[in-house]
């Protein structure tokens, strides 16, 4: 299975069925609606930068004598009155997938003389209204002016915020694409991601001013056929973009969207800082978005989170580390890895805390690499590195089945640094999900060959061993070729997690594999995963995570006469509902029902994912594991 980490979606918090009020910060009944209605207000508040004592939900609104319905959210001019004569925004939410609604917005802005905008929502897809005092009487608006504002201009540097959420904005985006470029869906991901660069290179240039947004003037010259400078702006900086990152794009690369949708993706971004936003307000919406257009079709499959978190507490890895992971995917193993360490260096180095993103970016650069033989997802790992300060001149497409001399030489031409590049007995750490067999077998005989794997094996009848032959197998699966390779890269000493279909643990026609493994490593823990663990992903496989350390022979023969502990569990709650395929994170409750809280004030997720994270450094530390 190609590692790409999933996270599932996430509850708001509080009670189970109730969401805490952006407004009032009372609990309320969490429906579909209010979700949708919930992120809007937090929009309006810190994107648009409107007082919370300005808006108000439910608002009743008056047409004549007659009450035409609650507005869902209204937003005033100011705050010295809340009544209909003073309204400035009308806000209509819809729950996701409902289209409905833009006439009704229309219906409520009609009698509020003094409202200027309109805003139609429905949690995936955006509309913004600019009122007229003739006829049509509406235009449709790329967006709406922050507080105070009557215009929309190029933002200074110094007044971008951070995101208080990306997972919407993302899927605006794409779906506005979508809709309006008649692009299939790979394409649609590709030219958001272009635009992602661009605005994370604008955000690092020294200009105070951006140069990635649009003004009303702008916007205008567009909707009018008009040569802008909008477009120009958008297209050198991608330039730049191609000049500085030229392992992830290739120079004959263009955007491919119209103006006026080029100008909608960048209107929706333009006021945030991408690099300062909190990486897992980045890292969840950034793996939201790739998981909805990379699920695998040659079984590769996204890790659910809890197995990236314990396959990194277990491996415990260190800061002068160098750490592969040979099926990256999207870099979640990666990226968990990086924050990892960078977390151990703010606890054990509280006084430099704040040269913490300093030094995860040298760490990354020098210790951290990854493969991937899909090149949209090479591309993908890259940006998510990106998004993260950086350490993606560390991976790179390839095959990594290939003779190692043949890895070095595409690590090489693909700009790897030399420290990096996939060495024999070269990482410390390794941790992967590698593609499965059930779509097919490697029949490449000149792959097959260079692992003991890719033969024929035979048991003994007298001693049950298994002996290798000398004739090659007619085609393994890649699982099987993935556990030597991943034992040719690491060291002596070297430590890995592999996630495994469990018939490579248990078929008996497969006991030659666990026969090599015994051979090459001491098996440090098996921890089997329950079914439903990759339902997400549309299939069932029943899988384990296999932790390994690689010993030289001396080493490894004293420890078998030792007849050495293995630690092995069975982990039942992985912390989400593993009946759906779209995963629901579960909460921990009491006896009454209601959500569980640690000392933080944070839900407690219901899984023993921690218990057996805390239950294996316990045995690590009882029998002397040295690492």
């Amino acid at each position: 299975m190609s590692e790409k980490e999933y996270k599932p979606t996430e509850e708001l918090e509080g009670k189970e069925g109730y969401v805490r009020d952006f407004l009032t910060n009372h609990l309320i009944r969490l429906t579909p609606e209010e979700q949708t209605r919930q992120i809007m207000l937090m929009r309006l508040v810190q994107e648009y930068e409107y007082p919370k004592e300005w808006i108000k939900t439910e608002f009743e609104i008056q047409k004549g004598s007659k009450r035409i319905g609650p507005a869902d959210i209204v937003v005033f001019r100011d705050g010295k009155s809340k009544d209909q004569e003073n309204i400035w925004i009308i806000v209509e939410t819809k729950r996701k997938e409902r289209s409905d609604g833009i006439e009704q917005l229309k219906t409520y802005l009609s009698p509020c003389k003094g409202a200027k905008f309109g805003i139609w929502f429905n949690g995936q897809d955006i509309a913004y209204l600019e009122v007229l005092d003739h006829p049509p009487y509406f235009r449709e608006v790329l967006k709406i002016p922050k507080c105070g504002e009557t215009t929309i201009h190029l933002p200074e540097k110094k007044d971008l915020k951070p995101a208080p959420e990306l997972r919407s904005i993302f899927e605006t985006c794409h779906n506005y694409i979508y809709a309006n470029e008649g692009l299939l869906k790979e394409k649609v991901f590709n030219e958001v991601l272009k635009l992602i660069f661009i605005k994370m290179v604008d955000e690092k240039r020294i200009s105070a001013k951006c140069e990635f947004g649009i003004t009303s003037e702008e916007e205008e010259e567009i909707k009018e056929g008009k040569p802008s400078a909008f477009t120009e702006r958008i297209i050198k900086l991608f330039e730049e973009v191609k000049s500085r990152y030229s392992d992830v794009f290739d120079q004959n690369e263009r955007i491919n969207l119209k103006p006026i949708t080029l100008a909608f993706v960048v209107s929706q971004l333009q006021e945030y800082s991408l690099i300062e936003t909190k990486t897992d307000v980045k890292g969840t919406a950034f793996q939201t978005f790739v998981y909805a257009h990379q699920r695998g079709e040659r079984g590769e499959f996204f890790t659910p989170h809890p197995i990236v978190e314990l396959a990194v507490e277990m491996l415990d890895p260190k800061d002068d580390e160098k750490f592969i992971d040979p099926a990256c995917g999207s870099a979640g193993f990666l990226i968990r890895g990086m924050n990892y360490v960078k977390e151990k260096f703010i606890k054990e180095r509280p006084d430099k805390k704040s040269k913490a993103n300093e030094f995860l970016k040298e760490y990354a650069h020098a210790h951290i690499a990854g493969i991937d033989i899909n090149p949209d997802l090479a591309k993908v790992a890259k940006m998510h590195m990106i998004l993260y300060d950086d350490g993606h001149t560390g991976i790179f497409c390839a095959n990594s089945l290939l003779p190692l001399d043949e890895l070095e030489d595409i690590s090489t031409k693909s700009g790897v640094p030399r420290s990096l590049r996939p060495y024999p007995n070269w990482f410390d750490v390794l941790m992967t999900n590698p593609p499965f067999g059930s779509k097919g077998k490697v029949t490449d005989k000149r792959i097959l060959k260079q692992f003991e794997l890719g033969y024929k094996w035979r048991q003994d009848k007298n001693t049950g061993r298994w002996i290798k032959t000398d004739e090659l197998q007619n085609g393994q699966v890649p699982d099987i070729l993935f556990i030597e390779r991943c034992l040719q890269l690491l060291k002596d000493g070297g430590r890995m997690a592999i996630v495994l279909p469990d018939g490579n643990l248990n078929n008996s026609s497969l006991g030659y594999v666990r026969e090599f493994i015994q051979q090459k490593a001491r098996i440090l823990a098996v921890v089997s995963m329950p079914v439903g663990t990759f339902m997400h992903a549309g299939v069932n496989p029943k899988t384990s995570v296999l932790f390994l350390q690689k010993l030289n022979e001396k080493e490894l023969n004293k420890l078998k006469k030792e007849n050495y502990p293995i630690f092995m569990v069975v982990v039942e709650k992985i912390g989400y509902d593993l009946n759906s395929k779209t995963p629901k994170i579960m909460f921990k409750k009491d006896e009454q029902g209601e959500i569980l809280k640690n000392e933080h004030g944070e839900p407690i997720i219901d899984t023993d994912i921690p218990e057996i994270i805390s239950a294996f450094k316990k045995f690590k530390r009882k029998y002397s594991l040295n690492f």
